[in-house]
Order: C-alpha cells, then structure tokens, then sequence
C-alpha cells in the first residue's frame, strides 16, 4: 500500500511538505502541490480519510442543509436534483455529504449544531437563501465556511443562482409570442419565497411592457383538498384567462390536473423546472429549465456566479422546454 512517506521518498521532499501539498495547504506553491497530486494519482495513493479526521479535526464531509419544512418540502424536484449534483461532486472528490433536514427552523439549527460539533463538519452548502436566516448565523458564529443556492442576504456571503427575474421576463415574452395570450395568471406559494418573488416580478414586467392584464395567486399552506377546492373555485371565476405560469413543477402539476378536471385543457401553462413526473403533459404545456444539477457543481468551482439564461447554452427547443429566442 502506497504511503505519503513513499510519495514524498519518490518526489525528493519532506513527508510534511508531501502531506501538506495533497491537502492543498496555502504554503506549499501551486507547482509543487500539482507535482505531488500527479505522482500521488500515478503511485495509486488512497488517503486515510479518519487519520486525516483525527490530524486536522475536520471530517472529509460536506454539509448540506435543506429549508426547514415551514419553508418547503423537501420532496420538491429541484432539490432532489441539486442533492444528486452535489453527491456526484463529492464522489469525485473522495468526499460524503451529511444531510441536515427538520420540520422547523429551530429543529433545523439544532441539527446543523450536531453536524459542527460531532461530525467537525466546516462546509456546509443551504439549498437555500433567507433573509436573517438563524442556521447562517450559527454558522458565522462557528467560523464555518458556507455557499448559498439562492440571492445572497449580505455582503460577500458566496452564492450560486440563476437570474430569476430576467427568467420571468423571458417566459412572459414567450407566452405572449408563442401563444399570443390576453390575460394571464401567475401561481406561486404564501409566503412566497425570495425566488417566486423574482419570477414574479419578471413576468410582471414582461406582461406590463406589453400591456397584458394579469393576475396572481398565492397558495397557503392547508390541507390539500381544502386547497383543491379553493383553487378549482377561482379557477371558475377567471375563464378569461388564457395563460398561466406557476413557480415551480409541484403548483404546476396542481394546476395542471385540476384544468384538466375543468376542461380548460387548451390554455398554455409554463412551469419553472424540469418536468420528470410525466404529470405535466401535452401541447400547451411547457417548462424552463433550471439546470439543478449543473447549478449543485458551482460551488466546488467558484464561489460567486450569476447564471444567465442569455448565456445559456442550453435552451435548445423541444416539445417541453421553452427556447426563449424562438
């Protein structure tokens, strides 16, 4: 079995300037480290991660923190992707990721607590951004180093986003484009969050310039059959509307089945996310596409980045997906 004392023996260094290149220290150059990695891979060198945990007092995991259940629900779409992403970086990288998971924010803070002290964990990554948020707080306290998926609530906090308001500028160009639309509906969730707040106000400016009548609906949180039937009710009292947009594939879904229960089944509706249900379906049915996945490896690149749908080189046209220049 290949040792650091065999790496260092055959680089010509010291079995501490060795160990400190392959763990990226500061002091150790660029050229060196990318020697001692290169020969490191070459000579078949696995590091012992718990030797690593015991010397350094930091575990080789990440954690990664999902909104608390008041917020969201964890089963939505967008986060099962972005949890995929992060696991697949981590894999590559001979690291493991810790959840962190509640039904309340004080929940939430203490399990963040738990993974600080008794895993040592110094990463974290929050699937999401909040104003005041009391699990960032206990982070800067802990001097622990964190990315948010989401607007940053402060100066120099590191984040990854798409530009959510020019998203909802983009789709409410589509709409009335490709659909030619007269009035339209936006749905979103209550309280709604900083990022349905973004579309929201995209797709207003968007409807706006063109002078389109819309409106928007906010879903509390109730029982899903009390909620059902109150939006089946506005539903009825809005026949005019001939265009919908709803934040993400959850609402979509909702919306879509209980159009299809009322028989509207010819009014276009755009969902935020990709589809993978197989729920959402048919010809006026489109999506945006958010790229989770590719969203989850940003923070292993860089730390600040504001993806761009201009910039984007994936918005190809098919049966689902919105081309925004088509």
């Amino acid at each position: 079995m290949v040792t650091i004392r065999d790496i260092a023996k055959r680089a010509g260094v010291s079995v501490s300037t060795a160990s400190r290149a392959l763990n990226d220290h500061p002091r150790i150059s660029i050229k060196t480290r990318q020697k001692i990695k290169a020969l490191a891979d070459e000579m078949g060198y696995l590091p012992n991660y718990n030797a690593k945990t015991l010397t350094n007092g930091v575990s080789n995991a990440v954690g990664v923190v999902f909104p608390p259940g008041e917020m969201s629900t964890s089963a939505n779409p967008f986060f099962v992707d972005l949890l995929m992403g992060i696991n697949q970086e981590l894999r590559a990288r001979n690291s493991v990721l810790s959840v962190a998971i509640a039904k309340t924010t004080t929940e939430l803070v203490e399990n963040v607590a738990s993974l600080i002290s008794q895993g040592l964990i110094r990463y974290f990554i929050l699937l999401y951004s909040k104003k005041d948020d009391p699990v960032v707080k206990l982070l800067r306290q802990q001097d622990v180093r964190y990315v948010l998926i989401g607007d940053p609530n402060q100066a120099a906090e590191r984040y990854v986003n798409n530009d959510n308001r020019l998203a909802g500028v983009k789709t409410g160009e589509y709409l009335i484009r490709k659909f030619g639309v007269k009035r339209t509906l936006f749905v979103e969730s209550e309280p709604e969050l900083r990022f349905e707040q973004k579309r929201r106000l995209g797709f207003q400016d968007a409807m706006s310039a063109a002078g389109v009548p819309t409106e928007v609906l906010k879903l509390p949180k109730q029982s899903q059959t009390h909620l059902d039937q109150a939006v089946a009710q506005f539903l009825r009292t809005r026949q005019t509307i001939d265009g919908i947009v709803t934040t993400d594939d959850l609402i979509g879904q909702m919306i879509y089945q209980l159009m299809w229960q009322l028989g509207h089944t010819n009014v276009p509706l755009i969902s935020f996310n990709r589809n993978k249900s197989g729920f959402l379906m048919g010809e006026q049915v489109r999506f945006v596409e958010l790229y989770p996945q590719h969203m989850a490896k940003q923070p292993f690149v860089y730390y600040t980045v504001r993806a761009s749908y201009q910039k984007s080189s994936h918005s190809q046209l098919n049966v689902k997906k919105i081309n925004f220049g088509a």
